[in-house]
């Protein structure tokens, strides 16, 4: 699956997910009888504020450090952890062991609990989590990456020799949830660009002119203030499948940022679409998708902290902390889950 720089931050905290049992009744052991995951003097150390969904801060001493994965509950949650199958509602915020910088946010995404699709950190992350409930996982940075350099993975400023510190919240425990991703599309099974009928976007609006592959180029309104919420506007509508939620869906895009207009990501410089669930990105490219028409060409206008990667996030993919991002997709194909 390709990832561009840009999707970094969700889409490795979706990855590494993604590579029954239910909690018992006081939270000490799974359904099987297996003890939870033991705690330890690093993750019983940590302490954050914030609230789930927001900018959170590791408030602990640093550095942090474990030699093996340890799991702290920081808020007790209510009710079962998801049994095999199903799928359970996860904001995560990764901060650094070395000085406690938030080095990755990944907003609220759906997560199949299923053994065989966990990295084995995120299945024990999860196989006693509970709604509503806040954990603290310390962990050795090898673990997390396989051995792979970190900053392959967007993890800058640690070695696999430090340790991380990854906090959970747990949202809503899905009943129907399916352990399968969808399938995938060759490249002759997906259009070249947009097409379809093309309609004029609201007043305020960056405007798009195309070439003549479809590759879009992006200007920025002078004078217009970046917008604080979320802005999606449909300039090509198509009249291919719908996209439904946890499709696969395949895009080529382009991103600017507001106040500059400068590129910062494009999967149409790299020179091939990329592919991608629409559960494991950023609320700014999952509200562009889900319910679009493949042949549609969507403007998506994400505020840091509505859809975002949040401020922390921005900074360190070298941005300004309130820097508003602009995408232009084209999306190409679509797959639905089984």
């Amino acid at each position: 699956m390709k990832r561009s720089r840009t999707l970094i931050p969700v889409a490795i905290a979706a990855a590494l997910l993604m590579s029954g049992c239910s909690a018992g009744s006081d939270g000490s052991a799974d359904a099987s009888g297996e003890s939870c995951l033991a705690p330890g003097d690093a993750s019983n150390s940590v302490k954050v504020t914030g609230e789930a969904g927001d900018e959170l801060e590791l408030t602990s001493e640093t550095p942090v450090s474990a030699k093996e994965l340890q799991r702290t509950v920081l808020t007790e949650g209510s009710g079962d952890a998801p049994k095999d199958g199903e799928a359970i509602a996860v904001t995560m915020t990764m901060f650094s062991g070395v000085d406690g910088s938030a080095m990755q946010q990944a907003p609220e995404s759906t997560v199949t609990f299923a053994k065989d699709q966990l990295n084995g950190w995120a299945y024990e992350a999860l196989r006693c989590a509970a709604p509503e409930q806040r954990v603290a996982l310390v962990s050795p940075v090898s673990e997390i990456t396989a051995g792979e350099d970190p900053a392959t993975l967007g993890l800058t400023g640690v070695t696999n020799d430090d340790s991380v510190v990854i906090v959970m919240d747990f949202g809503d425990v899905s009943e129907s949830a399916t352990a399968s991703e969808p399938g995938t599309l060759e490249s002759d099974e997906l259009l070249k660009k947009a097409e379809g009928t093309a309609k004029a976007a609201p007043e305020g609006f960056p405007t798009v002119k195309l070439a003549e592959d479809g590759e879009p180029t992006i200007t920025i309104p002078e004078g217009v203030e970046a917008p604080t919420s979320l802005e999606i506007a449909t300039i090509i509508e198509g009249d291919g499948e719908t996209v439904e939620p946890g499709d696969r869906v395949y895009v080529n895009y382009r991103g600017v940022i507001w106040r500059t207009g400068e590129e910062f990501d494009s999967s149409w410089s790299r020179g091939a679409p990329t592919d991608f669930l629409t559960t494991q990105v950023i609320g700014g490219f999952q509200q562009a998708l889900e319910g679009q028409k493949v042949g549609s060409q969507i403007i998506s206008v994400v505020p840091a902290e509505d859809g975002g990667y949040g401020a922390a996030g921005l900074e360190q993919q070298g941005h300004q902390a309130d820097d508003v991002m602009v995408f232009v997709l084209d999306i190409l194909g679509t797959v639905h889950a089984e």
